[in-house]
Parts: structure tokens; sequence; C-alpha cells
């Protein structure tokens, strides 16, 4: 059911202006909250594949929502005048976004834009507040701190290990996809830009959300940026990262709800340590991929796998080379098991994404060494290794996340703003809402 439960339109849009046609992931929601559309636009070099998780949740909320391909990624082509690599820079990207919303007739949105994409949406919202309703910035670059190519790239890097591990192959085809030279050149003109000068020009309502373990924001950046907005919430969500569209959906999804509905303003912060969205008690979401495996079922398998791989190897008599394989790995797996943050864990350091994609890159190597350095092994061996390595795998996708809570940081004051599309004064926040099955 979640394979088909509010899955997105592909749909192409001719934009004269850009002499191309552009391609969108589209949800049209239930027309509770249509006549504003909410658009999501992809950071450097992802598609609006990695904006497939919050859309349908945003959906199944009732809103209409869009992720347009920008032009030279994903499924978009690049523009016909534009010279190869054509990698944009920021106003460029914002005029792109803009000319494809003039060509869906789109007059006003809300604007969720994530690392790259900040950066565009803010510029466009600075230029043509008319088109903006309300912003969503979540993980906004570039941090004043690291403003190169190089170190940029390095703190991408960095978050990898705390996404969720079914994006990490999400992340490398969307990169395959634009051409690493669009991507590096597209990286060199937009990393210096002075967003913190335009922030105090934004007319819109604005939420920044950075995740807890978000490696290219850093908590002062964030309640930086927040500040210089005049009207502007900071929400950390804890246990995700950089890219909390896709890892932390669905937390998100109830988050965005809130900030457009009018229900997230500074009261909130001084009501239950500023959680403005719980923890959810039922890790179950219907438009999530089942996953059977708590997080205390996960720790057992984990020291249960490292003991057999400590002992019985040597028990059966394996093969010298097959015990120094599966030893290797059951010490690393009971090492970062004691210290994650988990159940089980002793030290409890390691996030939960940290440790299923260590799982993950452990069953990858399991499965190499049983092909490569374990070939002249006998073949039980082997076979028994490459199972291992498989289990490893479907442990880490079959593990639960539970993401949350999302607390607001009390930065400024700001301005406390009505549900959108609506005049101040004139409806009460809406009540909080979640996700029904379809």
């Amino acid at each position: 059911m979640f394979r088909t439960a509010y899955a997105p339109q592909s749909v192409w849009t001719d934009v004269p202006s850009l002499g191309i046609a552009m391609h969108a992931r589209v949800w049209p929601g239930d027309t509770t909250y249509e006549v504003i559309p909410v658009v999501l636009v992809h950071g450097l070099g992802l598609s609006s594949r990695s904006m497939v998780p919050l859309g349908r949740r945003l959906a199944a909320l009732g809103y209409e929502v869009l992720a347009p391909d920008l032009p030279g990624f994903g499924s978009s082509p690049a523009p016909v005048d534009a010279p190869w690599p054509a990698g944009s820079d920021v106003r460029a990207q914002a005029d792109q976004l803009l000319a494809w919303m003039d060509a869906r007739n789109i007059r006003k949105a809300v604007l969720f834009g994530n690392s790259l994409g900040v950066q565009a949406v803010v510029d466009l919202a600075v230029r043509f507040p008319h088109r903006v309703e309300r912003l969503v910035l979540a993980g906004p670059p570039p941090d004043p701190a690291y403003r190169t190519p190089l170190s940029q790239y390095a703190h991408v890097l960095m978050n990898m290990p705390f996404e969720a591990p079914s994006l990490n192959p999400i992340m490398q085809a969307d990169y395959a996809s634009c051409g690493i030279p669009r991507m590096v050149q597209q990286l060199r003109r937009t990393v210096r830009d002075p967003i913190e000068q335009r922030l105090p020009a934004v007319q819109a309502p604005a939420l920044v959300i950075r995740g807890e373990h978000d490696q290219a924001l850093s908590q002062a950046w964030a309640e930086e940026f927040t500040r210089l907005l005049p009207d502007g919430r900071l929400v950390v969500i804890e246990g995700a990262a950089h890219n909390v569209q896709y890892t932390a959906a669905r937390v998100t999804a109830r988050l965005m709800h809130a900030f457009l509905q009018g229900a997230l303003t500074s009261d909130a912060a001084a009501a239950a340590d500023g959680v403005v969205v719980p923890r959810l008690a039922d890790t179950r979401d219907p438009l999530a991929a089942p996953k059977p495996i708590s997080t205390r079922l996960h720790g057992m398998l984990d020291y249960a796998t490292a003991l057999l791989c400590l002992t019985l190897p040597r028990a059966l008599g394996c093969s010298p080379r097959t015990q120094q394989v599966l030893a290797t790995n059951g010490m690393m797996a009971l090492g970062y098991s004691l210290f994650t943050d988990y159940e089980l864990g002793a030290a409890r350091k390691i996030p939960m994404p940290a440790h299923l994609n260590m799982d993950a890159a452990g069953g990858v190597q399991l499965l190499l060494a049983s092909a490569t350095v374990l070939r002249g092994a006998p073949a039980p061996e082997r076979l028994a290794v490459a199972a291992l390595g498989l289990f490893h795998l479907f442990a880490a996708a079959s593990t639960q996340m539970p993401m949350g809570p999302a607390r607001l940081v009390p930065v400024a004051a700001g301005r406390r703003h009505p549900p959108m599309g609506t005049e101040p004064g004139t409806n009460e926040p809406a009540p909080a809402r979640d996700f029904a099955p379809a």
C-alpha cells in the first residue's frame, strides 16, 4: 500500500523563456489547502526524488505539492542557451524556478528549499515578495565559516553517515545523472553567496529547520541565520541531519503543517521544553515501507551476530581467511554497537542512522569479501559470508529510525503570523493532523 498511497504524478511543463520542458513530481492533495500550493526545491546535484517522502506526507495532510527538477538536474534538461556544463548561480536558479512557476500559472506559493534550494527561494522571495506566501528553509547554506568549494563539499560528505541509508543511493544516482562537472561549476558559483545580506529583506514568514546532526549547518549559524530574518522561527529536529525532507519526512510534514496553519508562536517555546512536534509513540508510518525491526531488537541482533562471528568460525574449523574476515566484522560491529544511542548501547554516542549506515557498509564489505578475498575458500564458507552480508543490508533497511521531537529554539521574538492565506486575527491555529492511510 505504501507504494501507491499518494504516489506523485510525473508532469512536464513547457517553459518558453528557458526553451525547455521542465519535469516535476506533483501531488494534487485532497484540496483542503489547495488554494496556495507548496513547492519543494531540491539541493545541489539532487532532484525531486529526494522530495518524494515529504511530498507524499504533505499531500496526505491535504496540500497540493509540486517538486520540480531544476534545469540540468534530475529529468529536466539544461536551458538551450546554457554552455556546458551549465552550472547556474543563485540568481539564475531563482529565475528558472520563477519561470517554471509562471508556466504552471502559480501566482503565489509556499516555497520549501533544502540546502542550495534555500538560496534560490530566498533570492526569489526578496525580489518577488508577492509570489511567496511563506518560506520553509531546511539546512540553509552557506555557513560563513567554510565558504570554499572544497570545505563546503567536505561537509556535505560528512552528512552522509547521518542520513537514512536509503538516501545515499538516491544521492549517488542524482549526482551521476547531472554530472560531476555541472555539480562542481554550480558549487563554485554558489558557495560564496552572501545570503545574510538578503535575509533582512525577506517579507514572508519563514521557518528555519535544522537537523540535530547536520554537519553543513552549525547551530550557531542556524541561530544567526534566523535572527536576520524579520519574521523567522528556528526548529531543530532531533535525530535528523541535513536532508530532513527525506530522513525525517513525517516530522517535517507535521512541523510544516503547524507553521502553515499559524500554530508556531513564540509562546510555544515556553511550553513543554519548546517541543512543537513530539516524537511519535507509534513508529509505524502508513506512508513508508514497513520496518519490522525495532531499535531494541536491532541491538539484540547486533550482539548475537557479533558473538557468532567471533566464536562460530573457529569452532567449525573454517579456513583462517574466513575466520579473519568474520572476526573483523564481529569486532567492528561489537565496537560501534556499544557506542550506539539505542536501548542496548553502553556509551550511546553514535546516532542510530550512523549505526545503520555502518551496518550497510559492513554488509557490502562482506559481499565483496565473499567474491574476492575468499575466492579460494570452500563454497559453504563463502555462501555463509555472503548471507551475513545480505542480513546486514536487510537489517539496515528494515530497522526503525525514530525521529523527533522537533523543538522551537527561542532565537528572536519575531512577529506573530496568521495561518497562510488569511488576514491577521481571522483564524485560529489548525489542530494537529497526521497521515491517514489511503
